[in-house]
């Protein structure tokens, strides 16, 4: 992985996803995030060619692409693991997890996620707004949507780190599905950091820039044009399968991974369940089934 500077002590290492962390005197630093758990060996091997010690791992929520070495770090480095309370509580256990990713089977979740479960030896209280982890100042905007407890961060040199809050490049350019799993909340976050004062942005899919107001208006545009096309599918009474073929028809999501279905029918949910709540879109029930039609 390529490390890179941003501003000042603030970089980011180009994996998969773009994975910023905190430089600190000394050789020691702090990610904000991990990364996926096949990018653990690369990832030690980036930081050990750099003479970095990660101290600890700041991570915004409880996702396998970015909490996926936390447990890695911890064993290898010794690292402390801080999350926002509520992701915390969600992936301290399989029952936790699976009572939010309700599209997965038990096992199936547990063979996909099972390395992120377990204990952290930090959290981010609700609402709280300025953490010190590992001696290092950090302010907190809480944005939840995404994950019910999902948060971006301010590091000491003004940089926002968005997380999966916003995409951005070709992420957000390509976009064919919201990955969100409360749309209305995601909602009101993106709005939120349209407000925050920042020095630049860095988004872990992923781009760095300093116009975070355009990335916002950007990433709602996204939201308003993919929701403009399940509703277009949506002229005639569907129930949520028929609406999820007809979309994958639509936006070429064909797919015969386990997996990938679950997460895009759990997602299509959620914009279908944000319409209903917007007025946008009506609910019939027919021999107790659902069934969405637009309005």
């Amino acid at each position: 992985m390529e490390l890179v500077q941003i501003k000042g002590d603030t970089w980011y290492l180009d994996g998969a996803e773009h994975i910023p962390l905190i430089r600190l005197e000394g050789g020691g630093c702090i990610l904000l995030d991990s990364g996926h758990g096949f990018e653990g060996a690369d990832l030690a091997a980036s930081l050990d060619r750099a003479g970095l010690r990660p101290l600890g791992v700041f991570c915004s929520h409880a996702h396998r692409d970015h909490a996926g070495n936390n447990a890695f770090l911890r064993e290898r480095y010794g690292a402390w693991i801080c999350l926002p309370f509520g992701e915390a509580a969600l992936s301290a256990n399989l029952p936790m997890y699976k009572s939010v990713y309700t599209s997965y089977s038990p096992r199936k979740l547990n063979a996909s996620i099972g390395h992120i479960l377990g204990p952290v030896d930090q959290t981010v209280a609700f609402g709280e707004e300025h953490v010190t982890f590992c001696g290092v100042p950090l302010q907190v905007v809480h944005t939840p949507g995404h994950t019910p407890d999902h948060i971006c961060t301010i590091t000491p040199d003004g940089v926002l780190y968005t997380a999966d809050a916003l995409m951005d490049g070709e992420e957000l350019a390509k976009a064919r599905l919201p990955y969100h799993a409360f749309h209305e909340e995601a909602r009101r976050s993106m709005e939120k950091l349209r407000r925050v004062s920042c020095a630049c942005y860095v988004a872990a899919h992923r781009g760095v820039g300093t116009d975070l107001v355009s990335l916002v208006n950007g990433n709602l545009a996204m939201l308003d044009r993919l929701c403009g096309v399940l509703l277009e599918l949506a002229e005639e009474p569907m129930s949520l399968d028929q609406l999820c073929l007809a979309y994958y028809r639509r936006m070429r999501l064909m797919t015969s991974h386990v997996e990938k279905a679950a997460l895009y029918s759990g997602n299509i949910q959620v914009m279908t369940e944000y319409l209903v709540d917007m007025g946008q879109m009506n609910v019939l029930i027919r021999e107790g089934l659902r069934y969405f039609q637009r309005l």
